[in-house]
Protein backbone atom coordinates (compact mmCIF):
# COMPACT_ATOMS: atom_id res chain seq x y z
CA UNK A 1 0.00 0.00 0.00
CA UNK A 2 1.75 3.24 -1.18
CA UNK A 3 2.57 5.58 2.00
CA UNK A 4 0.83 8.68 2.02
CA UNK A 5 2.68 10.38 4.71
CA UNK A 6 3.09 13.86 3.77
CA UNK A 7 6.90 14.58 3.61
CA UNK A 8 8.15 17.54 6.01
CA UNK A 9 8.61 20.52 4.07
CA UNK A 10 12.06 21.90 3.63
CA UNK A 11 14.13 23.96 6.59
CA UNK A 12 13.10 27.76 6.18
CA UNK A 13 15.80 29.58 4.90
CA UNK A 14 16.20 33.58 7.08
CA UNK A 15 15.35 36.30 4.68
CA UNK A 16 18.02 38.53 3.57
CA UNK A 17 16.86 41.17 5.93
CA UNK A 18 17.11 38.72 8.73
CA UNK A 19 20.30 38.05 7.82
CA UNK A 20 21.66 41.63 7.28
CA UNK A 21 20.18 42.40 11.07
CA UNK A 22 21.76 39.69 12.69
CA UNK A 23 25.14 41.13 10.99
CA UNK A 24 24.89 44.48 12.31
CA UNK A 25 23.90 43.05 15.92
CA UNK A 26 27.05 40.88 16.24
CA UNK A 27 29.09 43.97 14.65
CA UNK A 28 27.73 46.49 17.10
CA UNK A 29 28.54 43.88 20.20
CA UNK A 30 32.25 43.81 18.79
CA UNK A 31 32.42 47.50 18.62
CA UNK A 32 31.32 47.98 22.06
CA UNK A 33 33.48 44.75 23.61
CA UNK A 34 36.14 47.24 21.72
CA UNK A 35 35.86 50.40 23.52
CA UNK A 36 35.62 48.65 26.85
CA UNK A 37 39.06 46.84 26.07
CA UNK A 38 40.69 50.31 25.47
CA UNK A 39 38.78 52.45 28.06
CA UNK A 40 40.00 49.88 30.85
CA UNK A 41 43.90 48.96 29.45
CA UNK A 42 44.65 51.91 27.59
CA UNK A 43 46.64 54.84 29.80
CA UNK A 44 45.63 56.05 33.31
CA UNK A 45 43.41 59.71 33.20
CA UNK A 46 45.76 62.65 33.39
CA UNK A 47 45.06 63.09 37.43
CA UNK A 48 45.55 59.14 38.30
CA UNK A 49 48.49 59.67 36.75
CA UNK A 50 49.94 62.83 38.16
CA UNK A 51 49.34 61.46 41.45
CA UNK A 52 51.57 58.44 41.01
CA UNK A 53 54.02 58.43 44.07
CA UNK A 54 57.35 59.24 43.54
CA UNK A 55 60.22 56.61 44.23
CA UNK A 56 61.54 58.37 47.46
CA UNK A 57 63.79 57.04 50.13
CA UNK A 58 62.91 57.05 53.77
CA UNK A 59 63.94 60.70 54.78
CA UNK A 60 67.20 60.79 57.37
CA UNK A 61 66.25 61.92 61.25
CA UNK A 62 66.69 65.71 61.68
CA UNK A 63 69.50 67.12 63.51
CA UNK A 64 69.29 68.13 66.91
CA UNK A 65 70.56 71.86 66.25
CA UNK A 66 71.54 73.92 63.17
CA UNK A 67 74.55 75.89 62.26
CA UNK A 68 75.36 78.87 63.41
CA UNK A 69 77.04 82.04 61.81
CA UNK A 70 78.29 85.51 63.26
CA UNK A 71 77.51 87.75 60.15
CA UNK A 72 76.26 87.06 56.43
CA UNK A 73 78.60 86.06 53.70
CA UNK A 74 80.48 89.10 51.87
CA UNK A 75 79.03 89.67 48.26
CA UNK A 76 82.00 89.05 46.51
CA UNK A 77 81.76 85.45 47.04
CA UNK A 78 79.31 85.32 44.25
CA UNK A 79 81.59 86.55 41.86
CA UNK A 80 78.99 88.21 39.23
CA UNK A 81 78.72 84.42 38.08
CA UNK A 82 76.56 81.85 37.44
CA UNK A 83 76.37 78.88 40.14
CA UNK A 84 76.13 75.00 39.16
CA UNK A 85 74.29 73.47 42.31
CA UNK A 86 72.99 70.01 42.89
CA UNK A 87 70.42 69.59 45.44
CA UNK A 88 70.15 65.74 46.24
CA UNK A 89 66.78 64.55 48.14
CA UNK A 90 65.15 61.77 48.98
CA UNK A 91 62.98 61.49 46.03
CA UNK A 92 65.94 62.76 43.32
CA UNK A 93 68.30 65.37 42.12
CA UNK A 94 67.47 68.87 41.51
CA UNK A 95 69.80 70.81 39.73
CA UNK A 96 69.68 74.75 39.95
CA UNK A 97 71.72 77.64 38.08
CA UNK A 98 71.97 80.08 40.49
CA UNK A 99 72.33 83.87 39.13
CA UNK A 100 75.14 85.42 41.41
CA UNK A 101 75.20 88.49 39.16
CA UNK A 102 71.70 89.83 40.31
CA UNK A 103 71.27 88.72 43.55
CA UNK A 104 74.93 88.78 44.85
CA UNK A 105 74.60 88.86 48.40
CA UNK A 106 71.33 85.79 48.39
CA UNK A 107 73.84 83.54 46.30
CA UNK A 108 76.80 84.37 48.38
CA UNK A 109 75.02 83.05 51.32
CA UNK A 110 73.74 79.83 49.57
CA UNK A 111 77.36 79.34 48.19
CA UNK A 112 78.77 79.15 51.54
CA UNK A 113 75.55 77.02 53.58
CA UNK A 114 76.01 74.63 51.06
CA UNK A 115 80.09 74.21 51.50
CA UNK A 116 79.61 74.12 55.01
CA UNK A 117 76.99 71.66 54.97
CA UNK A 118 74.24 73.22 56.38
CA UNK A 119 71.77 71.42 54.90
CA UNK A 120 72.88 67.91 55.22
CA UNK A 121 69.18 66.02 56.06
CA UNK A 122 67.55 68.66 56.29
CA UNK A 123 63.75 68.72 55.61
CA UNK A 124 61.78 70.29 52.95
CA UNK A 125 58.65 71.05 55.47
CA UNK A 126 56.35 73.05 53.69
CA UNK A 127 54.15 72.72 51.11
CA UNK A 128 51.79 75.68 49.35
CA UNK A 129 49.02 74.25 46.96
CA UNK A 130 46.14 75.26 44.85
CA UNK A 131 44.12 76.86 47.48
CA UNK A 132 47.06 79.24 48.82
CA UNK A 133 48.64 82.51 47.59
CA UNK A 134 52.25 80.98 46.59
CA UNK A 135 52.61 77.91 45.07
CA UNK A 136 55.85 76.20 46.43
CA UNK A 137 57.91 73.79 48.11
CA UNK A 138 59.97 74.98 50.66
CA UNK A 139 63.32 73.06 51.43
CA UNK A 140 66.20 73.61 54.06
CA UNK A 141 64.91 73.37 57.52
CA UNK A 142 67.98 71.58 59.66
CA UNK A 143 66.08 70.62 62.39
CA UNK A 144 62.60 70.01 61.03
CA UNK A 145 60.99 71.97 63.20
CA UNK A 146 60.57 75.31 61.35
CA UNK A 147 63.12 77.45 63.05
CA UNK A 148 66.51 77.45 60.06
CA UNK A 149 68.15 79.95 61.26
CA UNK A 150 71.84 80.69 60.47
CA UNK A 151 72.26 83.42 61.93
CA UNK A 152 71.75 86.89 59.79
CA UNK A 153 68.93 87.86 57.50
CA UNK A 154 69.14 88.82 54.11
CA UNK A 155 67.87 91.76 51.94
CA UNK A 156 65.46 91.52 49.14
CA UNK A 157 67.33 91.06 45.69
CA UNK A 158 66.39 90.95 41.83
CA UNK A 159 62.41 90.66 42.81
CA UNK A 160 60.21 89.61 39.42
CA UNK A 161 59.01 93.38 38.35
CA UNK A 162 55.50 92.24 37.68
CA UNK A 163 55.46 90.28 41.16
CA UNK A 164 55.08 86.79 39.27
CA UNK A 165 57.28 83.62 40.03
CA UNK A 166 57.79 81.04 37.48
CA UNK A 167 57.59 77.43 37.38
CA UNK A 168 61.29 76.74 38.27
CA UNK A 169 62.47 79.33 39.67
CA UNK A 170 64.53 79.40 42.98
CA UNK A 171 64.11 81.99 45.67
CA UNK A 172 64.87 83.08 49.16
CA UNK A 173 61.91 81.89 51.93
CA UNK A 174 60.74 84.87 54.15
CA UNK A 175 60.20 85.13 58.16
CA UNK A 176 57.86 87.06 59.84
CA UNK A 177 59.11 90.34 59.96
CA UNK A 178 62.29 90.04 57.84
CA UNK A 179 62.58 90.68 54.55
CA UNK A 180 64.63 87.43 53.67
CA UNK A 181 65.58 84.48 55.28
CA UNK A 182 68.96 82.68 54.73
CA UNK A 183 68.31 79.43 56.15
CA UNK A 184 65.54 78.53 53.91
CA UNK A 185 65.11 78.32 50.16
CA UNK A 186 62.24 77.25 47.36
CA UNK A 187 61.26 75.93 43.73
CA UNK A 188 58.04 77.23 42.48
CA UNK A 189 55.99 74.06 41.16
CA UNK A 190 53.04 76.28 39.78
CA UNK A 191 53.02 79.98 38.28
CA UNK A 192 51.65 82.72 41.02
CA UNK A 193 51.18 86.38 40.96
CA UNK A 194 51.92 88.03 44.49
CA UNK A 195 49.09 90.72 45.01
CA UNK A 196 49.97 94.55 45.93
CA UNK A 197 50.62 94.70 49.62
CA UNK A 198 51.73 91.02 50.17
CA UNK A 199 55.23 89.56 50.67
CA UNK A 200 57.71 89.40 47.60
CA UNK A 201 60.53 86.77 47.86
CA UNK A 202 64.19 87.36 46.25
CA UNK A 203 65.45 85.08 43.36
CA UNK A 204 68.00 83.12 43.23
CA UNK A 205 68.06 81.30 40.26
CA UNK A 206 66.14 78.80 38.25
CA UNK A 207 65.88 74.72 38.13
CA UNK A 208 68.22 73.23 34.97
CA UNK A 209 67.14 69.69 36.33
CA UNK A 210 64.52 67.48 37.68
CA UNK A 211 61.63 69.85 38.05
CA UNK A 212 59.87 66.66 38.17
CA UNK A 213 60.88 65.70 41.59
CA UNK A 214 59.22 68.77 42.73
CA UNK A 215 56.18 68.60 40.55
CA UNK A 216 55.88 64.57 41.86
CA UNK A 217 56.12 65.66 45.56
CA UNK A 218 53.89 68.76 45.04
CA UNK A 219 51.35 66.67 42.99
CA UNK A 220 50.47 64.79 46.16
CA UNK A 221 49.09 67.61 48.18
CA UNK A 222 50.00 68.43 51.77
CA UNK A 223 49.00 66.94 55.14
CA UNK A 224 45.45 66.63 55.70
CA UNK A 225 44.56 68.43 52.55
CA UNK A 226 45.99 71.79 54.02
CA UNK A 227 46.77 74.58 51.28
CA UNK A 228 49.64 75.47 53.35
CA UNK A 229 52.24 72.78 55.77
CA UNK A 230 53.68 69.49 55.64
CA UNK A 231 53.80 67.67 51.79
CA UNK A 232 52.12 64.24 52.02
CA UNK A 233 55.02 63.14 50.35
CA UNK A 234 57.95 63.25 52.89
CA UNK A 235 60.72 64.80 51.52
CA UNK A 236 64.26 66.00 52.95
CA UNK A 237 67.33 67.28 51.51
CA UNK A 238 70.42 64.70 51.41
CA UNK A 239 73.13 67.42 50.92
CA UNK A 240 73.82 70.75 48.62
CA UNK A 241 76.40 70.13 46.45
CA UNK A 242 78.35 73.29 44.51
CA UNK A 243 79.30 71.93 41.28
CA UNK A 244 81.36 75.15 40.30
CA UNK A 245 80.71 78.39 38.23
Amino acid sequence: MEDRTPAEPPAARPSVRTAVLILLVLLVAALVWLGYRISTSGPQPPDAAERSTPACATPPTPRASAQSFTTAPDPSVAAGATWAVRVRTTCGDVLLALDGARAPRSVASFVTLARAGYWTDSVCHRLTSRQAPTKLLQCGDPTGRSRADPGYDLPLENVPADRTYRVGDVGMARGDGFPGTAGEFFVVHREFTVPPGAPVYSLIGKVTSGQEVVQQVASQGGEDTRPDGPPFQSVSVLSVDVLGR
